[in-house]
């Protein structure tokens, strides 16, 4: 039986995206979408009201691409009605991930927010924690497209936690860039005065992040929390 999404942020350039996947994967049905304007005659059909959206749609997971603001609104009220969440959308702060995890937590209700969902940038996030064993200095250059909203982006804020939690470590630089022609691109540096080691992932195309987000519908149904990062499911 299929597994029936709802893809929220169906018009922006992930969700188009993702729509296209999912027409060709026998195993996933895309039965409605959400966005800013509404267009019931579409198919699937896009709602504006996420609970017009609710009350006329049976759907298993709920996949958002969008704005914080909205995705978190949206996130919670998945949440409330026990419905598992995979979230792509970046430009949570810490306070908003931690909110949505204890209320699934008292749902009983999975999911995962990723702020990448290239497989590259979670290797990415175990070198920089192994490298705090033995440096003391990092920085995170993170270059996006220019419609990029959120700077630095989730995924630079991503990396640099990786290492702040060490006592080693004071501050990790970060520094954003947009620029026409790139799509995602992250160089992390670790250094002293002796040595360097430079890393970098770049995504080619949106397929590095389709990869992640098949992986965590696969996994949707063992999960009972939110947990945050893919390398949760890995």
């Amino acid at each position: 039986m299929k597994k029936r999404i709802v893809l929220s942020g169906i018009t922006g350039k992930m969700g188009k995206f993702l729509l296209q996947g999912f027409e060709i994967n026998p195993d996933y049905e895309v039965v409605a979408g959400v966005a800013l304007e509404e267009d019931l005659a579409a198919i699937p059909p896009i709602y504006a009201d996420i609970k017009t959206m609710y009350e006329e749609t049976d759907f298993d997971v709920f996949i958002d691409f969008s704005r914080p603001a909205y995705a978190k609104e949206a996130c919670t009220f998945m949440l409330e009605h026990g419905i598992p969440i995979i979230v792509g959308t970046t430009g949570f702060c810490k306070s908003d991930i931690l909110a949505i995890q204890q209320l699934s937590n008292v749902k009983g209700v999975g999911g995962i927010i990723a702020p990448n969902f290239a497989i590259g940038i979670v290797l990415l996030h175990k070198y920089l924690q192994l490298g705090t064993k033995y440096f003391k200095n990092f920085a995170v250059y993170e270059y996006h497209h220019l419609s990029k909203y959120d700077n630095p982006s989730g995924t630079a804020h991503y990396l640099a936690n990786a290492v702040g939690g060490s006592a080693r470590v004071d501050e990790v630089d970060i520094h954003g860039f947009r620029l026409p022609g790139v799509l995602a691109t992250h160089t992390v540096i670790m250094s002293d005065e002796s040595q360097k080691i430079e890393l970098t992932h770049q995504s080619n195309n949106r397929y590095s992040f389709e990869e992640g987000v098949m992986l965590a519908l696969e996994m949707i149904d063992s999960l009972t929390t939110v947990v945050y990062g893919l390398e949760q499911i890995l």
